[in-house]
């Protein structure tokens, strides 16, 4: 029997059967590995076997090598979960506890199609989000720019026509004329103290009262604050249903739920609620009285406990604030993106209006 031959191709229609690597972890690499983790435990594969196969698909350079890393640590012996818990950086508590339950309990394969439906439904949400904020800032950068180059172009060459007429310029042109040569003369310092302040603003957050200040804003600002506490809702019923479903009891949950806010508000708002489920008390009594969760997830909350199906209820809080959230996210965009336009054109009227008022004056005064 002849050798079967190995077809090759090259060029422009070479097929795409390769991986496209990149330097970098994107929040797609992370749930392209555990899809691709579920689904190998799903066909049999070994632990070990499946963790190297999804080393392999894996784009990303970076946590290839951290996914073999967790292969090394899980063929000397080490649970799964606490070879991820050693990147913790990138392998988040409540996956791990997930990951853990799912363990202990021999119900690896369904906690793991679980977390990864969890983490798409995050993915998407954030995408979302991020995407209803594009139009609203290209939008806000074009406008920065192009009043930028009519006062600091456009102006002056207006400007020295006006010295040649003579006579007393109107108010509006004035005040445009100190604007633009206070940018021509001070533009490269104006720039280099917003870019000074920012970062210092930046170190500023860094710092724990910077932080818990910066904390305090994003939770209280108009439209803003709405959508950060909107979401905060949809992690706390989302991630709290899926650990409870893998076998958590309700404590080791909300301290496993403490990784999840990057907020200092809400973090120390879990670990009240902690301390009172120590001390006995309801989950829902905790949430009220951290005063950080609305009156819709206290109730509901309630509800399932007292009915036994806080999993299921709590689907529903999840389903509820993700609609919210994208709505309101949405008039938010909307909402910039008008500010923005008007503000733009309000600009641009008033630069016209002192270019053009001396030129009418002039044609007017001429016999």
């Amino acid at each position: 029997m002849s050798p079967v031959a190995v077809t090759t191709f090259s060029g422009l229609w070479k097929p795409r059967v390769t991986n496209k690597m990149h330097p970098k972890i994107q929040s797609f690499d992370i749930l392209a590995f555990f899809q691709q983790l579920s689904t190998l435990f799903r066909a049999g594969t070994p632990i070990y076997d499946a963790i190297v196969m999804s080393a392999e698909q894996s784009q990303s350079i970076k946590l290839r090598d951290i996914i073999l890393d967790i292969s090394r640590k899980v063929a000397a012996g080490s649970e799964l979960n606490a070879a991820m818990s050693s990147h913790s950086h990138l392998f988040l508590p409540e996956w791990t506890e997930i990951i853990r339950s799912g363990e202990r309990s021999g119900q690896l394969e369904s906690m793991l199609g679980r977390l990864a439906a969890q983490i798409d439904s995050a993915n998407q949400l954030r995408s979302k989000l991020v995407s209803a904020m594009i139009y609203p800032t290209i939008v806000l950068i074009v406008a920065i720019a192009a009043l930028t180059v009519m006062l600091v172009k456009v102006v002056p060459t207006f400007a020295d026509m006006f010295a040649t007429m003579g006579g007393e310029l109107p108010g509006i042109t004035q005040a445009v004329l100190k604007v633009s040569n206070f940018l021509q003369s001070n533009g490269l310092a104006l720039f280099v103290g917003i870019f000074v302040g920012v970062f210092s603003l930046k170190r500023y957050i860094r710092t724990p009262a910077g932080r818990k200040r910066f904390d305090r804003l994003l939770v209280s600002a108009p439209f803003l604050g709405e959508v950060t506490v909107q979401s905060y809702m949809q992690k706390y019923a989302i991630n709290t249903a899926l650990l409870l479903r893998a076998g958590l009891p309700i404590l080791d949950a909300m301290q496993a739920l403490h990784g999840i806010y990057d907020n200092s508000m809400y973090k120390q708002a879990i670990q009240r609620v902690c301390h009172g489920l120590e001390r006995g008390g309801s989950l829902a009594d905790g949430l009220e009285q951290t005063g950080l969760f609305t009156a819709f997830v206290v109730g509901m909350t309630r509800t399932g406990e007292a009915s036994g199906e806080l999993p299921s209820v709590l689907d529903e809080v999840e389903l509820f604030y993700r609609r919210k959230v994208e709505t309101v996210a949405e008039r938010l965009s909307k909402s910039l993106e008008t500010v923005v336009i008007l503000g733009m054109g309000i600009c641009v009227a008033v630069i016209l209006c002192s270019v053009y008022l001396p030129m009418f004056s002039m044609a007017s005064g001429v016999k």
